[in-house]
């Protein structure tokens, strides 16, 4: 069955007439004047279609000054609503504020109890503690070490100051703080390679130091005198009291005098780690005759530890001239039981007898330094 089309109702002017009428009754009925506005510009329009039907030109200027008054009555409405929203929000502003304000106060009151109990757990050993793995993380070494340092048999705060400490100490030599690198290494012994580290840095040191420069290798203190490729040669910066050139007082030469066994031996033990007495080079000594008294220097040797003869003792002077004390020469005096001697920057060939005591040593040796 086929649908039937909706039927169209068109009005007749008096019938738009009178539906306007009513509408302008039916005005006073709505509340809101934005409302009213908009029903008074339908009016309008449908008036404006008719025309110069009846009055409908009238009404439709009526009309819209009616529109008119109602959008300015309703636009102050808007604004008035729009002041008491802005009221109200500033008045929620207010009392949000205040609730803000609260929980600030709470919060600050939080932060500052919890950073109290925060600076008192840092104190304890277990706050500390943290505190150390947290800079050794950080790859602060030098704080944690001496953190866990502080702590001593805490945990395992011993070994990893250690650690630490090693870690500071290789951090130091690659950043070329000389200082700082030695005096950590040699506090850490024999920890890990710390002796052979110890050694590269000092050999390192001594490469890059100028001759007359005093350096530090082993547990003394020695002056580079010399330099040629690939080594140094060093003399004991301050001499050493108590070593007499030969324990009796008999002919002796150097190739068996106690002092050359002690300095070979106990001296070097004593006084270098193994891997630096490894770097020692092995010399070939040559003892020159006492031409003035005809006595004999005697075989050549091969040591790593040896003293000056009388020409290297003049050669070197000025810089060997920093402390006024008689010390040993490798040479004979003028007899074959006396050895020569530097006293106050002369050479004393006539020399002194073997087994005194009160003159004082002054070592020399070849380094590698590559």
């Amino acid at each position: 069955m086929a649908r039937k089309k909706p039927k169209v109702v068109v009005k007749t002017d008096e019938e738009k007439y009178i539906f306007g009428r009513n509408l302008i009754d039916a005005v006073p009925c709505l509340v809101k004047d934005s409302d009213k506005a908009k029903m008074y510009e339908s009016v309008a329009e449908l008036f404006e279609e008719l025309g110069d039907y009846e009055d409908a030109e009238k009404l439709c200027a009526e009309a819209e000054k009616k529109a008119e008054e109602c959008r300015a009555l309703a636009k102050k409405q808007e604004e008035e609503e729009t002041g008491r929203t802005q009221c109200e929000i500033q008045e929620n502003k207010k009392e949000g504020m205040g609730i803000f304000r609260k929980c600030i106060l709470l919060l600050i009151l939080v932060v500052i109890a919890a950073g109290i109990g925060g600076i008192v757990y840092l104190k304890t050993e277990p706050g500390r503690y943290a505190r150390a793995g947290f800079y050794e993380k950080r790859g602060n070494y030098e704080k944690s070490y001496k953190m866990f340092h502080n702590l001593k048999d805490y945990k395992d705060s011993e070994s990893r100051s250690r650690e630490c400490k090693y870690e500071y100490a290789l951090q130091c030599k690659r950043n070329n703080m000389y200082t700082q690198a030695k005096d950590a290494l040699r506090e850490l012994d024999d920890y890990k390679d710390s002796k052979d580290q110890l050694t590269e840095l000092e050999l390192e040191n001594i490469k890059n130091s100028a001759v007359g420069t005093s350096v530090l290798f082993g547990e003394y203190k020695w002056l580079i005198v010399e330099k040629e490729k690939g080594k140094a040669l060093l003399v004991k910066s301050k001499p050493i009291n108590g070593y007499p050139y030969h324990e009796n007082d008999e002919n002796i030469t150097w190739a068996d005098s106690t002092l050359r066994k002690y300095l070979n031996n106990d001296f070097i033990t004593e006084t270098f780690y193994e891997k630096m007495s490894d770097e020692i080079m092995d010399t070939e000594v040559v003892i020159p005759d006492n031409e003035k008294y005809q006595t004999k220097g005697g075989t050549a040797t091969t040591d790593k530890l040896f003293l000056l003869n009388a020409r290297q003792a003049e050669q070197y002077r000025d810089m060997l001239s920093n402390y006024s004390r008689d010390w040993w020469l490798i040479s004979p005096g003028n007899s074959q039981n006396t050895a020569q001697y530097v006293s106050y920057g002369e050479i004393m060939d006539y020399g002194y007898e073997v087994s005194n005591s009160n003159i004082y040593i002054r070592p020399a040796m070849w380094v590698k330094i590559k």
